[in-house]
């Protein structure tokens, strides 16, 4: 799948990466396709599945989040706690940090989409069509 390129007269255009544009397909339950048109009226229902992804996105990330802050509390508490293996808590501690600074480096499918929900949303406000194709 090569790069895409989404334009409409509601909006300027923008590129989307391979997988991106996958990521995006699947949300919207659409097979993946090199070129195509979205009506302003379709667009309601992009926006709205596109809109319930990123929703879940932040639930999960929210989630995951709070799971390191439980266990990093577990790991300060077992620090102060005798009989506990030092080992096991440091070795904990930086698979916390790791995944921390894992999370901070991937860029949310909420933040890739961002454009198009911002394009959907002009085109159906102006009555404009949304189209993608190779560039």
């Amino acid at each position: 799948m090569a790069i895409v390129r989404f334009s409409s007269k509601a909006a300027g255009s923008f590129i989307l990466m391979p997988e991106t544009q996958k990521q995006i397909f699947k949300v919207i339950g659409r097979p993946l396709s090199e070129s195509g048109a979205i009506s302003a009226e379709d667009a309601a229902e992009w926006i709205e599945k596109l809109e319930a992804a990123v929703a879940l996105e932040k639930q999960q990330r929210q989630r995951a989040q709070e799971e390191r802050r439980r266990c990093r509390e577990k790991c300060e508490a077992g620090f102060r706690s005798p009989g506990l293996h030092a080992k096991e808590l440091f070795e904990e501690e930086d698979r916390l940090q790791a995944e921390a600074q894992e999370q901070k480096s991937i860029v949310p499918f909420s933040a890739r989409v961002y454009p198009l929900l911002q394009m959907l949303r002009k085109a159906r406000k102006k009555g404009e069509m949304v189209m993608w194709g190779i560039p």
